[in-house]
């Protein structure tokens, strides 16, 4: 049943899996010993509309650059997995930085089309930067965008420098910033790496939840390179890039600041992405639609046993 719904794009499943969505946020609401008012609610509902938001991106994403076939698996895998983060509503910076580096991807994978090189570079990493504001290892995306002019506009030597205008831009306008309300630049936060990695082997619903995405990608890489001969130069490009973007968000994960909470919501787009390619590759329809109710039944058990 679920297959037949979203098997097909169609306006209606947007609605279906903001409602879900919101499904989340009144289960958060209504879960522990919260109290909810108007304090609770300026911070929480800004973060609803940034999911909400979020997934309108996807949507657009997937559809625009034929990431997947004419249907919305991509989209309603995105949004299971938002469940598996009950938590989420109240980290209203890992929300804000995901936004941004849709935004970022949308523009880099765009660069297909060859119109517009130039702004689109500029966009991309003004995004990118932006969203580093909050967490200096983000600079690690701007990777993302010097793939793009690899696999796209290589052959002239000034998209290479474009990004760097992006980037020091918005630094320069920052600095500014903490110039003039008298910060002290060399503790800002933005400007320390830690380098340790720690990995908590003690929290069980993390590891599961890490195994769960490494499983779902490898599937997807093998069913890839198994057809690779049948998929266009086009198609194989937007592969690499969707790749490289779930790569630098596992790099970020294991370095990202303790203060920055359910980072893996970061790798919801390319896990989205292999997801789907996995579903649309099975046959069997009731397959499918197992593995699906299997997905709801645990992401919805995770808003309410796994808090």
């Amino acid at each position: 049943m679920i297959t037949s719904v979203f098997g097909k794009s169609k306006p209606i499943n947007f609605i279906l899996c903001s409602g879900i969505v919101l499904i989340y946020f009144v289960i958060y609401l209504f879960s522990g010993d919260k109290e909810v008012g108007v304090d609770m609610l300026t911070l929480q509902v800004p973060i609803l509309f940034l999911l909400l938001f979020s997934l309108f991106m996807v949507d657009f994403i997937v559809k625009k650059n034929d990431l997947t076939q004419q249907n919305d698996y991509a989209l309603l895998i995105v949004t299971l997995f938002i469940g598996f983060f009950p938590n989420i509503f109240e980290h209203l910076t890992i929300v804000f930085i995901h936004v941004f580096l849709l935004l970022a991807f949308r523009r880099v994978i765009s660069l297909r089309s060859l119109h517009s090189v130039k702004q689109k570079l500029f966009d991309a990493s003004m995004y990118i930067t932006i969203a580093l504001l909050f967490d200096s290892w983000i600079v690690l995306y701007l990777l993302i965008v010097y793939i793009g002019i690899i696999l796209y506009v290589s052959s002239d030597y000034r998209n290479w420098l474009v990004p760097f205008v992006g980037f020091f831009s918005i630094t320069i306008i920052y600095l500014s910033y903490i110039y003039f309300t008298d910060k002290n630049i060399l503790t800002n936060p933005l400007f320390q790496f830690d380098l340790k990695i720690e990995y908590p082997l003690e929290n069980y619903k993390q590891i599961a939840l890490h195994s769960l995405i490494t499983l779902l990608f490898c599937i997807n890489i093998v069913i890839f390179f198994l057809k690779i001969k049948t998929y266009s130069s086009q198609k194989r490009n937007s592969f690499l890039l969707t790749n490289v973007l779930f790569f630098i968000g596992i790099t970020y994960i294991l370095f990202a600041k303790n203060n920055t909470y359910n980072t893996e919501i970061l790798l919801l787009f390319p896990l989205g992405i292999s997801t789907a390619n996995v579903l649309e590759n099975i046959e069997n329809k009731r397959i499918g639609n197992i593995l699906l109710v299997l997905l709801m039944i645990v992401s919805f058990g995770f808003n309410f046993y796994l808090k």
